[in-house]
């Protein structure tokens, strides 16, 4: 007997077939669990990266959205076949809002089943601002139940960087700049030390191979690109800004000037004993002397990066530092009449002069 041999069409039907009969069973069992208890779609190969990772699902997040953030997060291989599923089985309104611990490399049917199906272990969870200093991340963390501030700071000195960050990392230099600014979702009872490491490996994650190839083309190893990413992000307010923001510094750093950034300042001026108490890390109006401050973080007084981060970088400003806007800005102020953020950028002395008279005071 002559072999039938499946044509495309036919593995299409074979395909439509068997889901079809999936779909017919979801609505027979009328629970996403006694469908989707077994993988249909195994793994392609067998996955060596099985970490955790959070991800909170909000309401009104369509399938496809929720299907490319799994993807993103290197939950799920195709967001399109979660997308897919999701339709097929007809569970777009049984997707569960919460905070789930997912495994990297898992199928799309696993992960249907699990948002479809709420059986979530009780979780912390903790959001990071971008642009804050460790001490702050501290204070953020004690709140959110990863035990006490004084435990995330000492965690910060036990850590670990990641094999990429070592070799530019200075001799008895803080973690400051390398903690990744993010929401970070771990189990209950997670410790400080568990939190650090997770946002050592975030940022080794976001901070990218190809990203640090591209700040080593302008010039920068991974403390430093950090170390003015960290300026960025305190000086930047608009993202559209931040790329030409970074391109002004470059601009001054080329001319071997003073970057003459005042988050700089605030920094040197929260190092002075009592200055935390009186003005907070970040103190809002600086004096004369203040910008006189003899410290090697002023910028204002000292040519050059600072020794190192004053704050965390989110990725849009390491991005904006690996891939700067190339313009012949020199100087820029903020707009203080439209306030709403942006800046007022110059060639001269002589047209900052002007834009600082017309624009910074409202």
């Amino acid at each position: 007997m002559t072999p039938r041999l499946i044509t495309p069409i036919g593995a299409v039907g074979v395909a439509v077939t068997v889901f079809a009969l999936l779909a017919a069973s979801y609505f027979l069992a009328k629970t996403p669990g006694d469908v989707l208890g077994e993988d249909l779609v195994p793994l392609a190969q067998a996955a060596t990266d099985r970490e955790e990772v959070g991800y909170t699902l909000p309401a009104g997040r369509s399938a496809g959205d929720i299907g490319s953030d799994l993807e993103r997060l290197g939950v799920i291989g195709s967001g399109q076949q979660f997308e897919f599923l999701v339709s097929l089985v007809g569970v777009q309104q049984r997707l569960s809002t919460g905070d789930y611990l997912l495994r990297k490399n898992s199928s799309a049917l696993t992960v249907v089943r699990e948002l479809t199906v709420k059986e979530q272990v009780p979780v912390l969870k903790v959001t990071f601002p971008e642009g804050i200093r460790i001490e702050e991340m501290a204070i953020i963390a004690e709140k959110a139940g990863f035990g006490s501030r004084e435990s995330f700071m000492a965690a910060t000195k036990a850590a670990e960087l990641p094999p990429g960050f070592v070799e530019a990392f200075p001799a008895g230099e803080s973690l400051q700049g390398y903690l990744f600014p993010d929401t970070y979702i771990m189990p209950v009872g997670s410790t400080a030390e568990q939190l650090v490491d997770y946002m050592l490996r975030t940022l080794d994650r976001r901070f990218s191979p190809e990203l640090r190839l591209a700040a080593k083309s302008q010039g920068l190893n991974t403390h430093q690109a950090l170390t003015l990413a960290s300026i960025v992000e305190r000086e930047a307010v608009l993202e559209p800004e931040r790329a030409r923001i970074a391109g002004v510094f470059y601009n001054r750093l080329t001319a071997q000037d003073m970057l003459g950034a005042d988050p700089t300042v605030q920094y040197a001026v929260s190092l002075i004993a009592g200055s935390v108490e009186q003005f907070g890390y970040w103190k809002k109006d600086l004096t004369l002397v203040d910008l006189k401050l003899a410290s090697p973080y002023n910028t204002r007084e000292v040519p050059g990066l600072p020794p190192g981060p004053i704050a965390n970088p989110g990725l849009a400003s390491i991005e904006a530092v690996a891939n700067p806007e190339k313009t012949d800005f020199y100087y820029f102020v903020a707009d203080a009449k439209a306030n709403d953020g942006s800046h007022v950028f110059a060639v001269t002395l002589a047209e900052h002069e002007r834009n600082i008279q017309q624009y910074g005071t409202p």
